[in-house]
């Protein structure tokens, strides 16, 4: 298909697909000499997995092999290739809606873009792909440590509900949507501390548009803020400024740690909008090819409410996102 590479300098190529035998990965660009942390990996891959019934039922060990790029646990100047095999698959679900298209998702539109209706080809859409999305944003984040870059994320809302203060009315809802066989989207925040300054390119490689674009390639992504957001555009200038302090950071940081595109120092800090799963275990309208619509139930094992497992992918194309732009940094000076 194509496209499928994150990154200029740090890169990774996603390879294989849900429904394959595995998906896999491949690093381009990562420093010699990284000790790889395992523990990290798996750690990371653990907080991916589904952790309740509002998840995904589909469990997959998620164990990461190795082909190359490896020695003793750490980097050498060759590429890094990686997969992890797919042990828990059931197409029945889909194949026995191929044909027939599904509202607000990928079918119809790759459709017309491929000119077919194939499983294996929709694979790319699949959420399955972020773990290797994750792996790869642990290496980056064993990169980032010598630069004392850290990364972290929680979760800021479900349903338009607020995580921390309103936990009883996100029960409720979560509850209603998965007996009602529904699902629902949230919000996440992340928070890149310890910034390396002056990353990002004028015009169009700023670091803020290239985070942008990285974000919106994880699946299910609707929204995304940098620092306070649309929040900015109900405030006077003087009130929307961030003022200096002697050692030139800022009393404030409205603008979520970057200026004219460009890291200034301060925490990076930006917000992710999921929309809830659009494939719901209610029936749906289809359409045929030939235009027919029919109420159907869709089946498969999807996520109910998959923002509990989205922060670590969050972070994971924030870590690579800096790597690659620190990378940019060092071949632009």
């Amino acid at each position: 298909m194509g496209h499928n590479t994150l990154g200029e300098n740090f890169c990774l190529t996603i390879f294989g697909g849900s429904h394959s035998k595995v998906v896999g990965g491949i690093i381009e660009g990562c420093p010699q000499g990284i000790k790889i942390d395992m523990d990290l990996i798996n750690d990371d891959l653990l907080r991916r997995k589904p952790s309740n019934k509002y998840s995904t039922q589909r469990i997959e060990q998620d164990e990461v092999i190795f082909l190359s790029g490896l020695k003793n646990n750490t980097t050498l100047s060759s590429n890094i290739t990686f997969y992890i095999e797919n042990k828990d698959v059931k197409q029945e679900d889909y194949t026995k809606n191929l044909n027939l298209f599904r509202p607000s998702h990928c079918d119809y539109v790759y459709y017309l873009k491929y000119g077919q209706d194939n499983l294996l080809l929709k694979d790319m859409a699949s959420a399955r792909n972020t773990a290797i999305m994750v792996v790869g944003g642990s290496i980056a984040k064993m990169c980032l440590k010598q630069y004392g870059v850290k990364i972290s994320s929680n979760i800021e809302s479900i349903g338009g509900f607020d995580y921390e203060k309103e936990q009883d009315e996100i029960k409720k809802l979560l509850e209603d949507v998965y007996n009602e066989g529904d699902s629902v989207g949230g919000k996440i925040r992340c928070e890149i501390k310890n910034t390396v300054k002056g990353l990002g390119e004028p015009l169009f490689d700023k670091f803020s548009a290239v985070l942008a674009k990285n974000i919106f390639s994880i699946p299910s992504v609707c929204g995304f803020e940098i620092g306070d957001g649309f929040k900015r555009t109900e405030k006077k200038g003087s009130e929307d400024l961030d003022n200096w302090n002697n050692d030139f950071s800022t009393t404030s940081n409205h603008c979520g740690g970057i200026n004219a595109g460009i890291t200034n120092g301060m925490s990076i800090v930006f917000h992710v909008g999921f929309r809830p799963i659009g494939t719901i275990s209610q029936k749906m309208k289809l359409i045929s090819k030939d235009g027919v619509i029919e109420q159907r139930e869709f089946g498969g094992r999807h996520d109910k409410c998959q923002i509990f497992r989205s922060g670590v992918i969050v972070e994971s194309v924030a870590a690579m996102t800096m790597m690659d732009m620190i990378l940019m940094n060092k071949t632009n000076k």
